[in-house]
Order: C-alpha cells, then sequence, then structure tokens
C-alpha cells in the first residue's frame, strides 16, 4: 500500500477559552487524498503507541516557547521528517492508519468503486479487417506481393504463410 504523507501547514485554533496548534495533515493513500488537523498532543500519543510496535525516527521535542512561529515551524518541518521515517516501516502499522484516518478514504473509494460497477461502457469497432483476405495468396500476377507478404507476417505467424506458392 502506498501511503505519501505531508505536513504543510499550522495554525492557531481557538474554541472557547483552549487556544492551541493544529497541524494540517495531507494524506494520500492508493491515489486518494484528504486532508486532517491534528494537534501537538495527538502525534505525541501516535508516537507512544509507534514505539512499541518499531523503531521510529526521532520525535521533534515540546518546546516552551510554543507560541513562536518560528518554534512551531521547526515543530511542523520535525513532524513531517519523522512521518517519512515512519512510512518506511513496511508493513504500515494500523495504528498509523487510524492515526490518518484513511477509513475515510476507503470508504470514499468503495464508493467510487460502486459508481464504476453502475457505469456502462459501450465500445464500438472502428475498423475491422477479415484475416481470410491475408491468407489467401492472391493469383493476379507472376511476382509475389512482397507487402501483404510482409504485413502478413508482421500480423500472423510465419506459420500462416505455409500455404502453397
Amino acid at each position: 500500500m502506498v501511503i505519501r504523507v505531508n505536513i504543510p501547514s499550522f495554525r492557531k485554533v481557538k474554541e472557547g477559552d483552549d487556544v492551541y496548534t493544529a497541524f494540517s495533515v495531507d494524506v494520500w493513500i492508493a491515489g486518494r487524498h484528504h486532508v486532517i488537523e491534528k494537534r501537538y498532543s495527538e502525534f505525541e500519543e501516535l508516537h507512544k503507541q509507534l514505539k512499541k510496535i518499531i523503531k521510529t525516527p526521532e520525535f521533534p521535542p515540546k518546546k516552551v516557547l510554543k507560541w513562536n512561529t518560528k518554534v512551531l515551524e521547526q515543530r511542523r518541518l520535525g513532524l513531517d521528517t519523522y512521518f517519512q521515517g515512519v512510512l518506511e516501516h513496511e508493513p504500515t502499522p494500523n495504528v498509523l492508519l487510524l492515526f490518518l484516518e484513511t477509513d475515510m478514504l476507503d470508504h470514499s473509494m468503495e464508493n467510487y468503486l460502486k459508481g464504476d460497477e453502475e457505469q456502462k461502457t459501450s465500445h464500438q469497432a472502428v475498423i475491422t479487417i477479415d484475416a481470410s483476405s491475408y491468407l489467401q495468396k492472391s493469383n493476379k500476377g507472376s511476382l509475389p506481393n512482397i507487402v501483404s507478404e510482409g504485413v502478413t507476417m508482421g500480423l500472423y505467424s510465419t506459420a500462416a504463410l505455409d500455404y502453397p506458392r
């Protein structure tokens, strides 16, 4: 399964009295794409779970100046690098798939495939060639027709040319 993850940005979120930073996570799996937002604490929890299962890369540390834009950008880059290292592990751990909310993509992929089944395609021949016209020797002259013999050799095996001359 090919999964690609990128953390392109972050933003401050205010919910009532609670203010936190949300990191935008772009997830691509099997050609499908969706975007989720996660807090740093959610990344930390994922890291703790992954450490029990696989050898993980270094996790970006929590810093005191958490509202400093420069610190947040370093954390974003660190999280992005962390994911690149985690995704090298095969097979992809289920805890990571849950974190990335890949089930959203599975459902959309199922709906997409159902839509394909319902579609009926119609194919019509654009051109047809009667094969028997190439398998019969022409009696229109005394010289062999090297063009039609070449075409016959290209279209059919040399066994097809074993007709009497």
